[in-house]
C-alpha cells in the first residue's frame, strides 16, 4: 500500500503542465476586429522552450502544442476516461501486473517510417534515464518492457495497480531519430522534428515560431478535418499568451480563472469551458474531539450551503462535486445524493451530538475511542445512529422532500426502552454544548475564491449556533498550520493526480478507519473496470455517510477562441488543443 501511495504522490507532482447603425455595419466591424491575423493560419502560442523533445520538455504550454505532433499509447478523452490511441488491442493479466499490447499497423512517423514496439521501449528507457522528465513518475511502476516483433510488446509492472493503464499516456518518440544521441544532442530542435501525431512540423525557427501542417497520412483522420496550418508563436510568458489573444494576434489560448473576466461579454471571442484537475475542499482536524464526532460533522455538512459557495464564492466557475474525481469520469457516482444544505437537519444533528458526546463522556477512558473507527465499528453506536436517522428522516420529509437525510441508516426504529431521543434535547442543551466551542477556519489569503467560501461557511455555521474565527494566512503560514494541525477546518485545494485514483486525496484527510482502508486497498488491487466502478461506489457512499470531508468541486479551466473560428475543442487538462483539426474559419 505504501508503494502505491508513493506512486500516486509522484503522479501528483507530475502534473506541471488554460449598437451599430445596421446589420451590415456590425458584420463589417466584427470582421475587421477578428481578422487581424491572416486566415492563412490558425494562430496559437506557447512559451519559449528550452527543447521541443516531448520527453525532456517541462513546460506545460509547450507540451500542449507537442501533443499535436506526438501520440501516446493511451489518452484521456474530454471526459477524463481512458481511450486507446496508438494501441490496437491489449490484454491485462489476471494479477494486474502486466499488459500485452498490439500496436496499430498503419502508424507512420512523419518521415514515412513505421512506428514499432521498439520505439515504445526506447521511449520508456529515455524517460527512465531522465528523472527530471515530466513523465518520470508515470513510468515508476514499470519494471520492464519486452518487445515481440514489430507491433507487439509486454509491459510488466512492479506492483499490481488498478490504474496502471492510465499511466501509459506519455508521448512516444522515434528510436531511429534519437537512439544513440548524447543528452545535449537530444535537446536540439533539429533532432526532434519527427513525430507520429495529427500534425507535422513544417517550419521551425528557434525561439520564434513554428508552423504545423496536417499529417495527411495520419491513421485517425476523418471527414471533419481541415487543411489549415497552425502557426505557433513563441512568447516569454503566460501573460503574453493572454494578451496576444486579446489583441487578436492569437486565435486560441488557455486562460486562467483570474483572466477570464477580460473575455466575458466580448463578442470577439468564444469561451470553451471544461473541467480541469484543480480540486477544492474542506478538511477537518480529527484531533479536535468535537470533529471526531460524526453528528457534529454531519451538522456542519448540512449547515454549509455549497451551491452558494460555488455561485457566490467561485462566481459559478467551478463544478460542484462530491468526491475528488472529475464528475464526467466513469468512476464518479452521479446518482449518490450528498448531504445537502438543510438547516433543520443541521440543528437535529447538533441535538444528536448532545447525546453522543454525553455518552462518550460517560464511558471509561480506556474504552473511549472517540474516533471515526469507533463510530463505524461499535454496534451500540450504529444502533443509536440508525435510530436517530429514522427520527430525522420523518423531519426531513416534512420540511423538504428534496433534501437528503441518510436513508441508508434508517433501518432501526426507536424503541420504548430508549431513555432519550434527540427530539427530547432542548435548545439550551445545544447552546451549552457549544458554549466554549469556536472552530478556527484557515484559508490562503491570496486565494480570493476560498476566502469568499470561508466567509460563507462562517456565516452558515453561525446560523446554527457554531462560532468560528477565520485566519487568512500566507502560503507559508498555511503550510505550517496544516503541518502542526493548528486549525479546525482548512479550506485547501490540490491538483488531482494524472490517473483516476482518489486514494492520495483521501489519505491526506487524517481519517483513520479500518473499513475505509479496506475499501482503498480493494480499489488499488482491482483487476477489472467493472469491479473498480463498484468499489468506487462503496467508497463514495461511505465518505458521504461518515461526512469525512466537505467537497466544493472541480475548478473550471478555459480556452478562448477568436470569433472568426467556427467549432469547439475537446479540451481537457492533458490536451488543450484536442480537436483543433476540425476547427473551421468563419
Amino acid at each position: 500500500m505504501k508503494k502505491v501511495v508513493k506512486l500516486i504522490s509522484l503522479l501528483l507532482a507530475m502534473m506541471i503542465f488554460v449598437t451599430g447603425c445596421s446589420a451590415n455595419t456590425d458584420s463589417k466591424s466584427k470582421e475587421e476586429k477578428t481578422s487581424k491575423k491572416t486566415s492563412e493560419y490558425i494562430n496559437i502560442t506557447m512559451r519559449r522552450a528550452s527543447t521541443i523533445n516531448p520527453i525532456l520538455n517541462t513546460d506545460k504550454s509547450v507540451s500542449y502544442v507537442l501533443d499535436l505532433v506526438y501520440d501516446s499509447l493511451f489518452e484521456f478523452d474530454e471526459n477524463y476516461n481512458l481511450q486507446p490511441k496508438l494501441v490496437d488491442s491489449y490484454n491485462i493479466s489476471s494479477d494486474n501486473k502486466s499488459v500485452d499490447i498490439t500496436l496499430k499497423d498503419n502508424i507512420k512517423w512523419h518521415n514515412g517510417d513505421s512506428l514499432t514496439a521498439k520505439d515504445v521501449k526506447y521511449t520508456y528507457e529515455l524517460i527512465k534515464d531522465n528523472k527530471k522528465s515530466s513523465y518520470y513518475s508515470l513510468i515508476s511502476n514499470i519494471n520492464n518492457i519486452t518487445v515481440h516483433g514489430s507491433k507487439n510488446l509486454t509491459i510488466k509492472f512492479k506492483d499490481s495497480y488498478a490504474f496502471s493503464l492510465e499511466t501509459l499516456i506519455f508521448p512516444i518518440v522515434s528510436k531511429d531519430k534519437l537512439g544513440g544521441l548524447k543528452s545535449d544532442k537530444l535537446e536540439l530542435a533539429k533532432n526532434n522534428l519527427v513525430g507520429c501525431g495529427a500534425y507535422k512540423i513544417k517550419t521551425y525557427e528557434d525561439r520564434d515560431y513554428m508552423i504545423l501542417e496536417l499529417n495527411k497520412d495520419y491513421y485517425d483522420l476523418n471527414k471533419d478535418n481541415n487543411d489549415k496550418e497552425v502557426y505557433v508563436k513563441m512568447v516569454p510568458d503566460s501573460e503574453s499568451q493572454t494578451e496576444m489573444v486579446l489583441s487578436l494576434d492569437s486565435d486560441i489560448s488557455k486562460v486562467t480563472l483570474g483572466n477570464i473576466s477580460k473575455f466575458i461579454d466580448n463578442d470577439n471571442f468564444e469561451i470553451n469551458r471544461y473541467q480541469g484537475k484543480n480540486y477544492d475542499y474542506v478538511m477537518f482536524n480529527y484531533d479536535n474531539q468535537y470533529l471526531k464526532n460524526l453528528d457534529i460533522r454531519k451538522a456542519i455538512s448540512f449547515a454549509i450551503d455549497r451551491k452558494s459557495i460555488i455561485k457566490d464564492g467561485y462566481s459559478g466557475r467551478a463544478k460542484l462535486t462530491n468526491f475528488p474525481l472529475n464528475s464526467t469520469s466513469k468512476y464518479y457516482d452521479s446518482d449518490l445524493k450528498p448531504l445537502s444544505y438543510n438547516t433543520e437537519n443541521a440543528h437535529n444533528y447538533l441535538k444528536k451530538a448532545v447525546l453522543s458526546l454525553n455518552k462518550t463522556d460517560n464511558n471509561d477512558s480506556s474504552d473511549n475511542k472517540n474516533t471515526t473507527k469507533s463510530e463505524n465499528n461499535k454496534s451500540d453506536n450504529k444502533t443509536k445512529e440508525n435510530t436517530n436517522e429514522a427520527n430525522n428522516n420523518n423531519t426531513d420529509n416534512a420540511s423538504d422532500k428534496n433534501q437528503t437525510s441518510d436513508k441508508n441508516d434508517s433501518n432501526t426504529t426507536t424503541t420504548k426502552k430508549e431513555k432519550k431521543s434527540f427530539k427530547d434535547v432542548k435548545n439550551s442543551e445545544v447552546k451549552e454544548m457549544l458554549r466554549d466551542v469556536t472552530f478556527k477556519i484557515i484559508v490562503n489569503k491570496n486565494n480570493t475564491e476560498r476566502v469568499k467560501a470561508a466567509n460563507i461557511i462562517s456565516n452558515n455555521l453561525d446560523a446554527i449556533g457554531i462560532k468560528t474565527e477565520i485566519k487568512d494566512l500566507t502560503e507559508d503560514e498555511m503550510t505550517k498550520a496544516l503541518d502542526s494541525k493548528d486549525y479546525d477546518l482548512a479550506l485547501i485545494g490540490c491538483q488531482l493526480p494524472a490517473v483516476s485514483d482518489a486514494t492520495y486525496v483521501i489519505n491526506q484527510l487524517g481519517y483513520q478507519d479500518e473499513k475505509l482502508d479496506k475499501y482503498l486497498k480493494q480499489l488499488q488491487n482491482s483487476t477489472s473496470e467493472e469491479n473498480t466502478k463498484n468499489i468506487y461506489k462503496k467508497i463514495q457512499k461511505y465518505v458521504k455517510e461518515n461526512a469525512i470531508f466537505i467537497s466544493f468541486g472541480i475548478l473550471d479551466d478555459y480556452v478562448v477562441l477568436n470569433g472568426r473560428l467556427d467549432g469547439e475543442l475537446n479540451s481537457n487538462d492533458f490536451n488543450v488543443y484536442s480537436g483543433i483539426n476540425t476547427i473551421k474559419m468563419n
